[in-house]
């Protein structure tokens, strides 16, 4: 998968479907379990994304690594990603999701 591995997280959101389909779609995360409140994606690494709308909201971020950078770069360029920059020996990159999440890209 160009986009790497994603470490367990919870996103707290306000539109569950629209969150469901960005990183269903848009990130290739196979989804493990889905009701109505909440989707369980497998993150690739043993780890899961929940998306749940329980009211709570926080700053967030995620980082997908061993990354295939220049094609994660080009596949999502029509989310405005941030210019590769260095990171660690490698490079990373950034785009935003569409509650405003911040979702970093790294191949180091």
């Amino acid at each position: 998968m160009m986009f790497g591995n994603l470490t367990v997280t919870v996103i707290d959101c306000e539109d569950v479907a629209a969150m469901t389909e960005f990183y269903r779609d848009r990130l290739g995360l196979k989804v493990m379990d889905q009701g109505e409140n909440h989707t369980v994606f497998d993150t690739g690494n043993g780890g899961e994304l929940v998306v749940e709308s329980n009211g709570y909201k926080a700053p967030l971020s995620v980082a997908f690594t061993d990354v295939d950078i220049p094609a994660a770069h080009t596949a999502l360029a029509d989310l405005a990603p941030t210019e590769l920059a260095a990171h660690k020996g490698g490079e990373r990159f950034e785009v935003l999701d569409p509650e405003g999440n911040r979702i970093i890209f790294v191949n180091a």
